[in-house]
């Protein structure tokens, strides 16, 4: 290991551990005690690591109060330390640490919530592509069964037995907290829209065709898992509008089948 590489472990270990004994050599005291100089990194890292997950998870932190959110960030940053440069990625084990949190353990819903959040956080950021329509347009009739439509990067699909659609709308600003419905289960759409994003609840049908294309099924077995009576009362609709919502970013033809 080189000497750089090992003065940084030690000063991570001293910002995540408290282990300043490694790296207090190395500090100068600069009119202040060696102990309150790395203090006060240690202090500055668990803000910023709050403020991105405050951002990441305004849902989360409006239900549970800042109080406690705060305990849960620096819980989080404790046993999930910041693997990148990138704020924008530290909150992406939250969902799985809110499930285990035992002091949230009775709000059933939160970790879900999360989900929610994080699928949102992830699709403003994603990359951006566009569907070549025209070349959509050429591909034959008697192939279109063949067709594997690509879902854009910036499309989340979950699932959840609790109402987070409704608990999120509910917990937007300006809005008073009272979920418009007080059970799931719900089936959820996550997407971007230019620089916005939107969520959205699907019907059973509508799930099973966008879950099956997101796993790389063809047009022809995506419409086998909605079934038929399904298919038929659903499908022009739902490609209709997942095209005209950018859902729909790309299509390559399966082999043909003998």
């Amino acid at each position: 290991m080189s000497a750089l590489a090992a003065l940084q472990r030690a000063f991570a270990a001293a910002l995540h551990d408290g282990a300043d004994g490694a790296i207090a050599e190395r500090v100068r005291p600069a009119g202040a005690p060696v102990g309150a100089r790395i203090a006060q990194y240690r202090r500055n890292m668990g803000a910023n690591q709050h403020d991105a997950l405050a951002a990441a998870y305004p849902v989360v932190r409006r239900l549970v109060g800042d109080a406690f959110f705060t305990g849960m960030a620096r819980r989080y940053g404790a046993e999930h330390p910041s693997r990148s440069g990138d704020l924008h990625l530290f909150g992406d084990a939250f969902d799985r640490f809110v499930a285990a949190y035992a002091p949230a353990r009775s709000l059933a819903y939160l970790a879900d919530v999360a989900r929610l959040e994080w699928a949102c956080h992830e699709c403003f950021h994603a990359a951006d592509a566009q569907l070549d329509a025209s070349a959509l347009a050429r591909v034959p009739a008697s192939r279109r069964h063949e067709l594997r439509l690509r879902l854009h990067p910036a499309v989340r699909l979950l699932e959840s037995p609790h109402p987070i659609v409704a608990i999120r709308e509910a917990n937007q600003p300006g809005n008073d907290g009272t979920p418009a419905r007080a059970a799931g289960p719900d089936r959820v759409l996550v997407w971007r829209d230019r620089l916005e994003v939107r969520v959205r609840c699907l019907d059973r049908a509508e799930w099973e065709l966008l879950r099956s294309l997101a796993r790389g099924a063809t047009l022809e077995d995506a419409v086998a898992a909605m079934g038929a009576a399904q298919a038929e009362r659903v499908l022009a609709a739902a490609l209709a509008r997942c095209g005209a919502d950018g859902v729909i970013a790309g299509f390559d033809l399966a082999a043909s089948r003998a």
